[in-house]
């Protein structure tokens, strides 16, 4: 290399790097809560040991917000003030993988946020949200949400609750372009801080220890995309928390599965579900359903994620091995490919409803993603009936009831059973998680 050369690429090199600092410089807020996201420490949680979200309280109230600044913004017109200012004609908007960043002034218990986006009923948003109680602190991730594509109105996003005076969120452009648009942001919770939910124990210490149930699950180390994801399929597994396909959180017991999981000989749909057993699970239970006395579950479940297919049944009375159909009813939920937030439909399948009314019936019910439903599955007399609860556990509503059933032979199931697995899933990590809270049988 000649010597002039040599000196003008250096001095090229040192300009370059100087324009760069001084850019970096200018565009940072004078808010120390606007650093950029690449200096920050930040506790990352992967996808595939995901902590679950918590359920919404209805004692949450709206909180105010101290100061909000972004990393960028495509003009002083769309400026991130615009994204707090309580009106639904502006809005904050920036191109790229960019940061929201939003102060309460002081600690509060973050339950979720309500966001309205420009253009929602046509497009889905991806976003992160990460909270922190100092501007030195490490960032903690407490959400990833996609926006339904559905509403350009305020849509909920329940977050994982916790004590934090700041939020960042990172937004990804959405299904159309690089663009992030917010209209609005708010953020739920108890001003001043509250109890953030305790460690919640194990799934199987927070469904009352499971003696009279036998887990249907898997031994091995998961591997997603190996030979049956890395795991064998086993009948009675064990109760332990194991991140891969059932643990505890916030007072939910997880059941995880990846479409490429191993299943048993009967089904080719993986499941991670608890079946029913007598009440001291010493041998399997099969309870006559022709009779007037009536045999019921009852359970507090919610939807997190949906597999490949979008089907995932968490609830069902299956009949006795050898029946001539095995599921009576499923209790399932219909959505798309890898959804994880929005409306899904609930969807009623098995004998009840494909043999007595020939086909699948979608039942008249607002369910959402993310968001805690009780109900009950009972049989007496030949008939199966579904019915919507309330938090005290009692009937609000009749969803179901079926024709006559002559099944003497029957019990339980609940988890997460994937629908309509094909091989094409096999090595997707997209999985379907499903979280139930309580669960009792009484016959």
């Amino acid at each position: 290399m000649k010597k002039n050369e040599f000196f003008f690429k250096k001095k090229y090199c040192l300009n370059a790097l100087f324009i760069a600092l001084l850019l970096l410089v200018t565009n940072c807020s004078n808010e120390n809560l606007a650093l950029e996201a690449t200096n920050d420490v930040e506790q990352v949680v992967d996808e595939n040991t995901k902590i679950p979200s918590t359920a919404k309280s209805d004692k949450s109230v709206k909180m105010s917000i101290n100061s909000v600044s972004a990393s960028a913004q495509h003009s002083s017109t769309y400026s991130a003030a615009k994204a707090t200012d309580g009106n639904l004609n502006t809005r904050w908007t920036a191109n790229g993988t960019v940061y929201l960043y939003l102060d309460l002034g002081s600690t509060a218990l973050i339950d979720y946020v309500k966001i309205a986006h420009h253009a929602g009923n046509s497009r889905v948003y991806k976003m992160k949200f990460h909270v922190r109680n100092s501007t030195s602190g490490s960032w903690n991730l407490v959400g990833t949400k996609s926006s339904p594509g559905n509403t350009s109105n305020f849509y909920d996003y329940d977050l994982v609750n916790s004590n934090n005076r700041y939020m960042r969120v990172t937004c990804t452009g959405n299904s159309s372009n690089g663009y992030s648009d917010i209209k609005e942001i708010e953020l739920w919770g108890t001003p001043g801080g509250g109890t953030t939910p305790p460690p919640s124990g194990s799934a199987k210490d927070i469904l009352g220890g499971l003696t009279n149930w036998k887990l249907n699950a898997y031994s091995g180390s998961l591997n997603v995309g190996s030979s049956n994801n890395g795991l064998s399929y086993v009948d009675s597994a064990s109760k332990n928390d194991n991140s891969g396909w059932f643990y505890g959180s916030n007072g939910f017991a997880y059941f995880k599965t990846y479409p490429g999981n191993p299943t048993s000989g009967g089904s080719s749909n993986p499941r991670t579900e608890l079946r029913e057993m007598t009440s001291n699970g010493s041998s399997t239970i099969h309870w006559d359903g022709t009779t007037s006395t009536e045999h019921s579950m009852k359970w507090t479940v919610r939807v997190d994620d949906l597999p490949p297919s979008g089907k995932v049944c968490f609830g069902q009375i299956h009949a006795e091995s050898g029946s001539s159909y095995d599921d009576i009813l499923r209790v399932q939920v219909q959505g798309s490919s890898g959804q994880n937030s929005g409306s899904v439909t609930l969807r009623l399948l098995g004998y009840a409803t494909e043999e007595l009314l020939g086909s699948g019936q979608s039942i008249n019910f607002n369910f959402n993603m993310d968001t805690a439903y009780s109900f009950e599955l009972a049989m007496k007399n030949k008939i199966v009936k579904l019915y919507a609860l309330n938090s005290s556990g009692s009937r609000t509503s009749t969803l179901f009831t079926s024709g006559s059933i002559n099944s003497d032979g029957n019990y339980f199931k609940v988890g997460c059973y994937l629908q309509s697995t094909s091989s094409s899933h096999s090595g997707s990590s997209v999985y379907g998680l499903v979280g139930i809270s309580s669960l009792s049988v009484s016959h």
